[in-house]
């Protein structure tokens, strides 16, 4: 029963943490659930689509009720309603098909894409800091990032939230950042094993990446994504050649 669930205080934390990130027009579509929110402002956000169960249903009131302690309204008045999956498989390629297809639609105020804004060369930029107060009074630090292209026809530049890029280009793009004229790309088990192999003790053209900063030619230090943690990287130069 949806009366006798409260979120936890590890869940509230969390969830203060990941709103605060999200973007103005952010789309966020929790795990499993059947739901599909976008974030209108700081203090609201709005039900997109639900998959027509009693279940989507019981998670919206649980979401509703851990957003309404993180400060958070949710507008639920209109949301379309989608039609029940017949299997597991379908559920999963429905859910792709609809995050895939809204990401493909996002575009700029006067209309253009996002898809058409050469996402392929924009790389994860650190934006600052900002401080959530958690349920115990204790404060924590929240790194915020975006992806900054420039619509081409208006000149002016955008801010994308990391899990909208992801949304938006995949694992290929996100999972990748670019320092000192270097770009880091991580690679997969099955890629390490290949790359290792092929490698041979020939250069050095791949990196493990911590969560520490990185010291580039020019002794400027850069901040690492977070998503970028613990991932074992190719490294070449913004060319494309691997140093």
């Amino acid at each position: 029963m949806t009366d006798e669930w409260k979120p936890t205080k590890e869940l509230i934390d969390w969830a203060k943490g990941h709103f605060s990130q999200m973007s103005i027009g952010g789309v966020w579509m929790p795990e499993g659930s059947g739901l599909t929110y976008v974030k209108v402002d700081e203090k609201k956000w709005r039900l997109k689509s639900m998959i027509d169960t009693d279940e989507s249903k019981a998670n919206h009131d649980r979401m509703k009720m851990l957003m309404w302690d993180v400060g958070i309204v949710i507008i639920d008045d209109e949301p379309s309603m989608l039609p029940v999956p017949t299997s597991a498989e379908e559920a999963y390629m429905q859910e792709v098909h609809m995050k895939r297809e809204i990401a493909q639609s996002w575009a700029d105020k006067d209309g253009t894409l996002l898809v058409e804004m050469g996402l392929e060369e924009v790389y994860p930029e650190y934006i600052e800091d900002k401080e959530i107060l958690l349920e115990n009074g204790d404060v924590q630090n929240v790194e915020i990032w975006a992806f900054r292209p420039t619509n081409p026809n208006t000149g002016e530049q955008l801010s994308i939230d990391p899990d909208d890029y992801h949304l938006l280009m995949g694992d290929k793009y996100f999972m990748r950042f670019k320092h000192d004229g270097m770009v880091y790309s991580a690679l997969s088990r099955q890629e390490m094993v290949e790359h290792i192999d092929e490698q041979k003790g020939v250069g050095v053209s791949s990196t493990g990446v911590g969560s520490k900063h990185i010291e580039g030619g020019d002794g400027e230090e850069a901040k690492i994504p977070p998503w970028m943690w613990g991932t074992y990287c190719l490294v070449e130069s913004a060319d494309g050649e691997e140093e």
